[in-house]
């Protein structure tokens, strides 16, 4: 069995889970660089970036529902790291797109609550990962 790099709550798998869900939609970005822009640099990042999310999903579940109450994580820290890092910036990317926008002001609430909680998450396991903060890898 994997080692664990670091436990979350169900709070914030499920926070995770739909950042990395809402990322998995634009799969097919491959393809279009690949065919159509023949852009492979960026494909070639692409393809690494959902290859994480696919093995963060591993760990995450993959069905909506999950009744766990804590989450194990065993991603190698530094891949963990890349990944929780990326998920932070589009976390940050959401709040700020989302603030300029106020139609549905429970909805949005609802959006900014996921993205605080996907930021939050990943600055904490970066800070536990990394072990020039101190952290435990």
């Amino acid at each position: 069995m994997p080692r664990t790099t670091a436990t979350i709550t169900d709070a914030q798998r499920d926070a995770l889970y739909e950042q990395v869900r809402n990322h998995l939609g634009a799969l097919g970005d491959v393809w279009i660089t690949m065919e159509k822009n023949s852009d492979f640099a960026t494909a070639e990042r692409l393809g690494i970036e959902f290859g994480e999310d696919f093995r963060l999903l591993h760990d995450l579940g993959w069905n909506v529902e999950d009744e766990r109450e804590a989450v194990e994580l065993t991603m190698p820290p530094d891949d963990l790291t890349e990944v929780l890092n990326r998920l932070r910036r589009e976390a940050e990317g959401g709040l700020a797109d989302t603030a300029g926008e106020r139609e549905s002001r429970e909805r949005d609430e609802e959006i900014l609550r996921g993205y605080r909680l996907v930021r939050d998450t990943c600055e904490e396991l970066i800070a536990s990962l990394d072990p020039r903060r101190g952290g435990s890898a």
